[in-house]
């Protein structure tokens, strides 16, 4: 399992999945984690913390829900940032999809100014069943 901490957290580029408008991406989730996020315009790019950074040259630090996911489309991981209310509309998909199998679905919706990230469980069209013991001889 891949994990977000240590230093694998703070370095190299991150790849943020973006659907187009009425796509969705079929991803695996990896792992998900609540973190701190500040834009660095050094950089140019978000960092991510354990704790609330101290640093005044960072702007918009925020606390974030941080999901580690893997894109089947693109072939490889991403990042995705979730809101408290996105992360709990997650949780109930990812409940249901570990009950019921399935595929998890990505996409984001413009909702006024903002985009939302929206998650949607594929229902599985196999039908999983119990095996039952006995001779093989005896079904045929």
């Amino acid at each position: 399992m891949v994990t977000l901490e240590g230093n694998d957290l703070l370095e190299g580029a991150y790849y943020y999945p973006r659907p187009y408008p009425g796509e969705k991406i079929p991803i695996l989730v990896l792992n998900f984690r609540r973190l701190c996020a500040a834009w660095s315009p050094e950089l140019k790019k978000t960092l991510y913390f354990e704790k609330k950074p101290d640093d005044e040259n960072l702007k918009r630090v925020r606390e974030i829900n941080l999901l580690h996911v893997y894109d089947w489309l693109a072939g490889r991981e991403g990042v995705i940032e979730l809101t408290d209310s996105e992360f709990e509309q997650f949780m109930e998909v990812y409940e249901t999809f570990l009950e019921r199998l399935g595929e998890i679905q990505y996409l984001r919706r413009k909702k006024g100014r903002k985009t939302e990230n929206i998650f949607e469980l594929k229902e599985s069209p196999y039908v999983i069943r119990e095996v039952k013991k006995g001779l093989f001889s005896n079904n045929l």
